[in-house]
């Protein structure tokens, strides 16, 4: 196979670079004239979408309509990319073709927001980019006529734009011969550049490789230039001697150990590199961190809030429902439940308030009666206990000693428990809640408890370690927020109570609530626990 000579490799790579640089340049030229073709057409579009419309506003009702439709013929001949122009009248909350331009596209009707826009005539032009054919995309131009100060229609231009290989074709034949003309001089000067300065100092040093092989160690080339193969010369003269060659041993070490030191070099600064991409994704994560931190906060409020409202304001539409009925039955059951009513509305407003500052919130706690406020809850509940067919009962100690508590945030924590036995005995069931005293080593009431027990569903010991857990829910979608529990154990730490859970599946749950009695010799000896009659609600 015949090999190419030095000077056809160069000629061919110098050319394969110059056709390559000739295309990127085209492209690239092409491409910026096409960028500035298409914002030139746009504005222009803009300009000419807008003084039509300003002339049909100005012309008087009712509008020609051969008049309008010599103007859109106007426009639409004034430039070849122009490929629709049509005018809109305004009917009702639409809009209806009335007039068209020669050759116009066929009418496709208005996006939702480029006709709301017209309608409120809150911009002079509206501006709609679709895709068209490949590389061809439409760019629609939407302007307002107005008829006595009210937007009284629209002006529509479409106009297509050329793609950048249709741009870059017309510019084709330029540069073949550009490309043509570049080989043939490439070609011409790296023939008379390799002849004088590369090939006939290649063939002296060739004779005096020939001679030395021969036994002739003292033959030597002239040097006629300082270029590379004039160093090649001097090189092949020093090789000849022994000190040439004891030189060219220790270059070669020195040689070796500047690589090593490059290598060395190379892969600290590397290191390096690698060290500052890893502060900079380490500082990165935990701006993230901080962002997803301060946002689950955010979420975490927000349910919060509405687990708190949503329970009041479903007490108020129960009573609400059955108000209507009882104004009519009993005036004076009626009048009770507007009670219950007002109350809500003002725990509601309690509540908004409390989330509003919660950061400067403290619970303020005064002497309680726990069994008054669980029966006022219950009262309260009875609309629900009663569509979900809930039997409630009491087993409430007399003389119960009072707690330091707030009645809010206490009635709170009740209702979160006793919505949480209303899931679970989505068939009916029973309410079992019952209060009692727990007695002190010195013998006197030490602790009041309040237990809920239902007869539900009850849980697992997987679900028991979850259930004080944030935003933890076994509820269907939408009918959960996994806040109930969190913030009743919230309640009972502002307290400074404790409370017990117990739970099997299929046996029901029982909370057991446990708070500190005020100290007061009143109740220095503790009543036995009395057995109230059970109420069904």
């Amino acid at each position: 196979m015949h090999k190419l000579k030095l000077h056809v490799k160069t000629t061919l790579l110098a050319s394969a670079i110059t056709i390559a640089m000739l295309i990127a340049a085209l492209v690239v030229t092409s491409a910026g004239i096409a960028n500035l073709e298409r914002d030139d057409d746009e504005a222009l579009a803009e300009i000419q979408a807008i003084d039509l419309a300003r002339h049909i506003s100005d012309m008087p009702a009712p509008r020609d309509v051969d008049t309008l439709t010599t103007a859109a013929n106007l426009i639409k001949g004034s430039r070849p990319n122009i490929l629709s122009v049509r005018i809109w009248e305004r009917s009702g909350d639409d809009f209806v073709e009335r007039v068209s331009a020669a050759g116009s596209l066929p009418p496709e009707p208005m996006v939702t927001d480029v006709r709301e826009t017209l309608l409120r005539g809150l911009a002079s032009k509206v501006i709609e980019s679709r895709p068209h054919a490949e590389n061809q995309p439409l760019y629609r131009v939407f302007a307002t006529t107005f008829e006595k100060g009210r937007p009284a229609g629209a002006v529509e231009i479409v106009e297509r734009f050329d793609s950048i290989w249709s741009i870059a074709f017309r510019y084709v034949k330029s540069v073949i011969w550009m490309s043509v003309i570049a080989i043939i001089l490439i070609t011409l000067g790296t023939y008379f550049l390799f002849r004088q300065l590369v090939y006939q100092p290649i063939e002296k040093l060739l004779n005096a490789m020939s001679r030395a092989k021969g036994g002739d160690l003292n033959a030597q080339v002239p040097t006629s230039s300082n270029d590379e193969l004039g160093m090649l010369t001097q090189q092949f003269n020093s090789m000849l001697g022994q000190v040439r060659e004891m030189t060219r041993e220790r270059e070669e070490q020195s040689v070796v150990l500047r690589e090593r030191v490059h290598e060395a070099t190379s892969e600290l600064e590397l290191r390096n590199q690698q060290l500052q991409e890893t502060n900079l994704e380490l500082w990165q994560t935990t701006r993230r961190m901080n962002e997803l931190g301060r946002l689950a906060a955010a979420g975490q409020t927000a349910a919060h809030f509405a687990h708190e409202v949503g329970t009041p304001l479903n007490l108020i539409s129960g009573h609400v429902q059955l108000l209507k009925s009882d104004l009519e039955r009993d005036p004076r059951d009626a009048q009770a439940r507007i009670r219950t009513i007002d109350a809500q509305i003002e725990r509601i407003e309690r509540i908004v308030r409390r989330m509003l500052d919660k950061t400067k919130f403290e619970t303020e706690l005064s002497p309680l009666d726990l069994n008054a406020t669980v029966r006022r809850l219950c009262d309260a509940m009875s609309p629900a206990f009663d569509t979900r067919g809930i039997r409630m009962v009491y087993r409430l100690a007399e003389n119960l000693p009072l707690i330091a508590g707030s009645a809010d945030r206490l009635q709170q924590l009740f209702l979160n428990l006793i919505n949480n036995s209303l899931d679970a005995m989505p068939d009916g069931g029973e309410l079992l809640v019952s209060s009692a005293v727990e007695n002190g080593k010195n013998g006197k009431a030490n602790r009041v408890v309040v237990d809920f027990a239902d007869t539900g569903v009850g849980m697992t010991p997987e679900i028991m370690s979850h259930i004080f857990d944030p935003l933890y829910t076994t509820k269907a979608r939408g009918h959960g927020t996994g806040l109930g529990l969190v913030i009743v154990n919230q309640i009972i730490t502002e307290h400074g109570g404790s409370i017990h859970v117990e739970s099997e599946p299929g046996q029901g749950t029982k909370f057991r609530l446990s708070f500190f009695a005020m100290q007061n010799e009143l109740f220095a000896s503790t009543e036995r626990p009395v057995m109230v009659e059970p109420g069904v609600k």
